[in-house]
């Protein structure tokens, strides 16, 4: 009891030089009690949901303990937390909507009728093209139609997916050039008559 009493007298920053010298735990579960609640706060106002932020709050502070030893000492404790916890919010929030979007069955509809109105004078295009369109599109894999969706249709930039799908922007660049040579080599090879 006496020990935990002089943890509460020293500062975050003197708490973190310890933490990552001893590796202590206890001295962390005393940062933990410091600051669980402006965390939680934070969670919250991104979340709005007791439970979810209960839960990211326990997630970002074990990453937190991990990443101790990346704290630079050049600002206070607490303005590197609130950043931590912010970027770790939005990173959260971002993955959502991705498995959301993973998740989601890729409307071929939906996707032809971008590649119709950018690639093609849309008042000339029928029925047929527009079929031959959906079909191709069919054919290009799930992650395939996940990438061409999101950069076209929900204006995702390369940068975002470049995060989203861990790969480089270059990477990104490439993959979109290929599957719109692909999908467009599909649609110039359809068969109508298979259709």
């Amino acid at each position: 009891m006496n020990l935990k009493k002089q943890h509460l007298k020293i500062s975050d920053e003197a708490l973190v030089r310890a933490i990552i010298e001893k590796e202590d735990t206890q001295l962390f579960e005393t940062l933990y009690d410091r600051h669980y609640a402006s965390v939680y706060r934070h969670c919250l106002r991104f979340f709005k949901n007791k439970q979810d932020a209960e839960d990211l709050s326990q997630e970002i502070f074990f990453k937190v303990f991990l990443k101790l030893s990346t704290f630079s000492f050049k600002s206070k404790f607490s303005t590197w937390l609130y950043s931590f916890t912010r970027n770790y919010c939005i990173n959260h929030t971002r993955q959502l909507k991705y498995r959301k979007l993973e998740n989601r069955y890729v409307d071929p509809e939906e996707l032809s009728a971008y590649y119709l109105n950018y690639n093609y004078d849309s008042s000339g295009v029928d029925q047929q093209q527009h079929l031959r369109l959906n079909y191709a599109v069919s054919l290009l894999s799930k992650q395939e139609q996940q990438l061409v969706l999101m950069k076209y249709c929900r204006q995702i930039t390369i940068k975002e997916l470049a995060r989203i799908f861990e790969l480089g922007e270059s990477a990104v660049k490439m993959k979109l050039k290929r599957i719109k040579v692909k999908l467009m080599k599909s649609y110039n090879e359809l068969n109508l008559e298979r259709l």
